[in-house]
């Protein structure tokens, strides 16, 4: 699982050091692939084949000629690309996803569970910021609360509620 956030350079040849615990995280792989985020961030979002696989395994399921289908695969497969990580854990950034995402010497790398994230830091920052506030919000923690619950029912905790992670959630 990618986890927590990492600050790095990109060097003068536009290679960068793939923190080691994304490494890890990879499961020994070498192959990166790096995409324009979906969801209009400004980022770019990766991951190893695992990740590949999943999405793979999920477009497949969708009808051939769908629009979803075919926006989805043109983003995410046709307009990602493969980089191999040299010996040292570095990958070279291509030039179009640098100015997509508008990188230039410093980047920070966020865990997204799945996958990962490469951020232009000032964006990273109002990104953050943003998504601190969702965090608090008491439909956010009411929403984690009911998933939370839900999960410990599946594993068999029985009719355990999970915390009260708000006055007048359930718990």
């Amino acid at each position: 699982m990618f986890v927590s956030t990492y600050e790095s350079a990109i060097d003068a040849k536009g290679r960068v050091s793939i923190p080691a615990p994304f490494r890890a995280a990879l499961g020994g792989g070498t192959r990166i692939f790096l995409w324009q985020a979906l969801d209009g961030s400004g980022c770019l979002e990766g991951g190893g084949d695992a990740l590949m696989a999943m999405y793979r395994a999920t477009l497949t399921r969708l009808a051939p000629q769908s629009e979803v289908r075919k926006a989805l695969v043109n983003r995410i497969i046709a307009g990602s690309a493969d980089l191999k990580m040299d010996e040292t854990g570095r990958i070279k950034l291509p030039e179009n996803l640098c100015k997509a995402a508008e990188l230039t010497d410093r980047i920070k790398f966020a865990g997204n569970m799945d996958s990962f994230q490469i951020w232009n830091p000032e964006k990273h920052a109002a990104f953050n910021a943003a998504m601190e506030a969702a965090a608090a919000a008491p439909e956010t923690l009411e929403a984690f609360g009911r998933a939370y619950s839900e999960v410990l029912h599946q594993q068999g905790v029985g009719n355990y509620m999970g915390p009260k992670l708000v006055e007048g959630g359930e718990g």
